[in-house]
């Protein structure tokens, strides 16, 4: 007999970055923090710290996955629902201090109030605007989460976070085409998290930079994806497999930004919103000098964040979450 009131949630067994703490540095007004720094590559990591705070990299499973060294790129996953919003749930957040101050859907937000607790407000509101000039910044943020190929233990999976629009986008756009050429199963196609240079425009000067995209892949053609999505339909149907109730199951215990462990709200926000905890003057412009194949391109960092500057224009009114096809799933889907 279970305990009344606990709410298990996806064992964690390591995370997917892009980025990582940097050297620890002190504002003017003395609090100290650490910049986040971006990286060209994958790096894995364990739920271990080290004695900085910082995640402490798995060793072991990256060079199971490039035994040859070297950086990684792309890494072989699996995804556990066919669901694109429980694969990878998105959120406005905005995160003050090291705690989310308000989390929304687009529509409707819960925002902490002076006594302590979250009330129901419109969102999106103007802190979601590439112009504004704010500490409390709204970023739209995502959580992919994944089993990585290659391990051989089973019993949690991997989560990469981002604060990205062009990754967010990548990442939901890759997910409805896959989808719909499968006619509905997401859940087990053998897929690529891959990482790779894209030229964007910064939409508060018009300048051109290159930024670091995510996304999925699958690797083979149509057909063989068709003929896959159809096998893996067939045999749910012959072993009485219930994809809906396995999904109604993981969605309730879904939590938003918000909800989660201390522990966690103050890793997203030290990582992602480091604004928030760190004063105007104490950001910096920072030129870094990152290898692309053969080409050297220089990208141009303002500030602390690991955001990076988005395609779209300046946004007016609500925005979807979720790139077409919209927010009911596709209608060939078999469950």
């Amino acid at each position: 007999m279970a305990v009344k009131g606990l709410t298990p949630q996806l064992a964690e067994r390591g995370k997917i970055k892009i980025g990582m703490k940097g050297e620890e540095k002190t504002s003017s007004q003395g609090k100290k923090f650490m910049l986040p720094v971006k990286l060209d590559h994958f790096q894995i990591t364990t739920m271990q710290r080290d004695a900085a705070g910082r995640l402490m990299p798995d060793v072991a499973l990256m060079a199971r996955l490039k035994p040859e060294g070297g950086k990684i790129t792309e890494i072989p996953v699996r995804l556990l629902y066919d669901n694109i919003d429980l694969n990878f749930p998105t959120r406005y957040a905005c995160y003050k201090g090291n705690r989310c101050w308000c989390s929304g859907d687009g529509e409707t937000a819960q925002r902490l109030d002076e006594a302590g607790k979250y009330q129901e407000v419109p969102c999106p509101c103007e802190r979601i605007d590439p112009y504004y000039t704010g500490q409390d910044k709204c970023k739209i943020l995502g959580t992919l989460q994944v089993l990585i190929e290659g391990t051989d233990r089973i019993g949690g999976v991997w989560k990469f976070r981002t604060t990205s629009w062009n990754t967010v986008n990548a990442i939901l756009s890759s997910l409805a085409l896959i989808k719909t050429i499968t006619g509905g199963p997401l859940a087990g196609i053998p897929l690529h998290l891959v990482l790779s240079p894209k030229t964007v425009t910064v939409p508060t000067t018009g300048q051109n930079m290159v930024v670091y995209v995510v996304s999925l892949e699958y690797r083979g053609n149509e057909e063989a994806l068709a003929e896959l999505g159809y096998q893996i339909a067939r045999r749910r149907i012959e072993h009485q497999i219930k994809m809906e109730q396995i999904e109604a199951e993981a969605r309730r215990l879904l939590l938003p930004p918000q909800a989660e462990p201390p522990e966690e709200q103050e890793e997203v926000a030290q990582e992602f919103y480091p604004e928030g905890a760190v004063e105007v003057e104490d950001l910096k412009i920072k030129v870094e000098e990152i290898p692309v194949g053969e080409e050297d391109v220089l990208r141009v960092k303002i500030g602390p964040s690991e955001e990076e500057p988005q395609t779209t224009t300046k946004p007016k009114g609500k925005r979807n979450l979720r790139p077409v096809p919209g927010k009911e799933e596709d209608a060939s889907s078999l469950f």
